[in-house]
């Protein structure tokens, strides 16, 4: 894995050198830097507060969600996680919460003991699993062998709303419903399908739920699908994405800058040098110049849908990467 630094500091990765090529286009599969959906600058101790299940008790399954909730905090290095169980021993030396439960209630009194920080609380509204046997319509074989296609279909469903609170303030910053649902098959001919690992699909829920949750209180990293254009006519084109594909991104946005600076007198041609480096452009981190590029080619080309949508996608991360900036 390659990672390459913009000035813009928006990380990029080449995950996959696989290419899609149809219609003269070339299909590059990179990973872009996403903001939190909330900003956390300036908090670097997140408390893990209680989580209860929907009769607003603890159970197994509390438990479980604040322990994933934990490990993935933990794991990723950014904030300093505040052990619950010294929590719970604050709350209780000091009575800080009638119900012995760390939540709203207790954040400003637990902020005098803590300092600076957020926590984390909430409440599974959805813990369930669901099963079905489908059974398909008879049939019979070559041999005139009756056959009947069954399945065992199982779904598990958790959602679990959290909070998020400045516990010196006890102001809310986020509210979020995380919301996970994974599906189990067993099949058999003529015969019950095995039993489906009910567990399996629980643990996959409770991990999903943990990613989740960074994504709300961290930056987090997603695939994109950058198109760039090909032509015979243009082999600079075909040059610059090789470049890409190797990891010099510098140097295929210099030949994408000479091809789309000197004359070409195929105006369609034009508009796709123009493109491809308005592309290269904005996952490059420079989007005021992807932006400028990117509108010359819809200026000889007005009814393009792929250089319309490239300059909202243009806008789209440069808005991103503008958030992204002010949480670091």
């Amino acid at each position: 894995m390659i990672k390459f630094y913009s000035l813009k500091r928006i990380t990029l990765v080449l995950l996959t050198m696989s290419l899609i090529v149809a219609c003269g286009t070339t299909a590059l599969y990179l990973t872009v830097k996403r903001p939190a959906e909330i900003n956390l600058k300036g908090y670097d101790k997140i408390a893990i507060g209680n989580i209860v299940n929907p009769n607003g008790t603890i159970d197994k399954y509390a438990n479980d969600v604040a322990d994933e909730i934990t490990t993935v905090l933990f794991s990723s290095g950014r904030f300093e996680v505040l052990d619950r169980n010294h929590i719970n021993q604050l709350i209780k030396e000091h009575q800080l919460a009638k119900s012995g439960l760390i939540d709203e209630t207790t954040a400003a009194e637990l902020g005098k003991f803590i300092g600076s920080a957020v926590l984390v609380f909430g409440r599974i509204q959805t813990n369930k699993y669901d099963e079905e046997v489908i059974k398909g319509d008879p049939w019979r074989d070559k041999k005139g062998r009756l056959h009947q296609s069954i399945t065992r279909k199982g779904t598990y469903e958790l959602a679990v709303n959290l909070k998020v609170i400045d516990v010196q303030t006890s102001k809310i910053l986020a509210v979020k419903t995380l919301t996970s649902g994974y599906i189990g098959k067993k099949y058999a001919d003529n015969a019950t399908p095995e039993r489906i690992d009910v567990d399996d699909l629980y643990r996959s829920c409770l991990k999903d739920i943990g990613n989740q949750f960074m994504r709300l209180v961290a930056p987090y990293e997603v695939q994109v699908k950058a198109v760039f254009l090909k032509d015979k006519k243009l082999p600079e084109m075909e040059l610059a994405i090789t470049q890409f594909k190797i990891g010099e991104w510098d140097e295929g946005i210099k030949i994408l800058e000479e091809a789309a600076n000197r004359d070409i007198n195929d105006l369609k041609i034009k508009s796709k040098a123009y493109y491809n480096l308005g592309l290269a452009l904005t996952y490059y981190g420079k989007y005021d110049e992807a932006l400028n590029y990117l509108k010359k080619a819809l200026k000889i080309d007005p009814k393009n849908k792929m250089y319309q949508k490239a300059i909202l996608n243009a806008k789209y991360e440069k808005q991103k990467a503008e958030e992204l900036t002010k949480q670091s």
